[in-house]
């Protein structure tokens, strides 16, 4: 294939748009959705405490290439592509200036298809905070937390469980904080969750959300703890 024909085809797909350059307010949102860090290789792209994003550490790059070379085109005319075309939010990612570079003339399918669900992944989490976001959540707690300034022994039930017993999950040196622990999840477990499953569907609030997001933010937590301990 010449380069003129490759010319032709890219000018025949409305997926290929004239290049945008990003605004500010992209540029953060590019970075947070990586967590400000190259997602190929790891690099820090910019200080959590700069204020105004910088290109100094970073690029953006297209996932699939705004205009791609032959060898490009022949490697992934034919794979899937996100976004409705090639200068959208979803069609681009924060990477460091030597993944960009290599990313952006160097594309094997492999290497593409790996970048996009990389991006796939950060749109999910992305959509899943926000969505969290209109939940409300700060109504409802405050809705348990003053339910519970008002509970009678009658309200309270008898709790039942099985997982992990309390003991475990406490060294032996820790018995007063254990205890104080055990009394509170004996005595309010069971009421907190039975409003909130009384709660689910209502006023779009969604219950496995809630769920899914505890448990994430669980496992980072966990994981930061031992990454501390090691």
């Amino acid at each position: 294939m010449t380069k003129e024909e490759l010319d032709q085809l890219i000018a025949a797909d409305p997926y290929h748009q004239e290049r945008k350059a990003p605004t500010e307010w992209e540029l953060r949102l590019y970075l947070r959705e990586v967590d400000y860090h190259c997602p190929l290789c790891g690099k820090e792209l910019q200080s959590r405490r700069q204020k105004k994003p910088s290109q100094k550490k970073f690029q953006i790059a297209h996932i699939y290439p705004n205009r791609p070379t032959v060898e490009q085109y022949n490697e992934l005319h034919s794979l899937e592509r996100i976004g409705t075309d090639s200068e959208t939010f979803e069609n681009k990612i924060a990477l460091c200036i030597e993944c960009h570079a290599t990313q952006d003339y160097h594309t094997t399918q492999s290497e593409y298809l790996k970048l996009l669900r990389i991006k796939e992944r950060c749109l999910n989490q992305t959509a899943l905070h926000d969505a969290t976001l209109t939940l409300g959540l700060e109504d409802e707690i405050e809705v348990i937390v003053e339910k519970l300034t008002h509970l009678t022994a009658d309200d309270l039930t008898e709790l039942c469980y099985e997982p992990v017993s309390i003991a475990k999950k406490f060294e032996k040196s820790e018995l007063p904080l254990q205890s104080r622990i055990q009394g509170y999840v004996y005595s309010y477990y069971p009421f907190i969750r039975e409003t909130l499953r009384n709660m689910d569907g209502k006023n779009n609030f969604n219950l496995d959300i809630l769920s899914g997001q505890i448990k994430s933010c669980f496992k980072k937590m966990n994981s930061i703890t031992q990454d501390k301990s090691m």
